[in-house]
């Protein structure tokens, strides 16, 4: 799925440290999605609020970029006697266009483990 964080960079090219501050005061609008796939883990992981923390930004050609980032997420079932606080450590690619980035975000909405019967 793609997501646009609006900007208008006037036919600019932003450095690494310029990108990094649009997408951290803009991160709601990618959070959620970058952290959408705990379904994978467990139907009881969950993410932890605020956790998410952009670790690199890496210029890949032109006018895209991967960003690597990191977040907390914990996982409780009672049943199990399971009661655990992970990190995840994943990246995205995202775009520079010029009315904003634009990411490409796996969409993890219909993931789920009850169809690989």
């Amino acid at each position: 799925m793609k997501k646009l964080i609006p900007h208008n960079f006037k036919g600019t090219n932003p450095g690494i440290t310029e990108l990094k501050q649009i997408i951290e005061s803009n991160i709601e609008v990618i959070e959620v999605p970058l952290t959408a796939g705990l379904s994978y883990y467990s139907y009881n992981a969950r993410y932890t609020p605020d956790s998410l923390v952009i670790t690199s930004i890496e210029l890949l050609n032109n006018q895209s970029y991967s960003m690597s980032y990191a977040f907390d997420w914990t996982i409780f079932n009672g049943c199990l006697d399971l009661n655990s606080v992970e990190n995840s450590n994943e990246s995205v690619s995202f775009i520079v266009k010029p009315e904003g980035l634009e990411f490409d975000i796996i969409d993890f909405s219909s993931a789920g483990t009850e169809s690989e019967l």
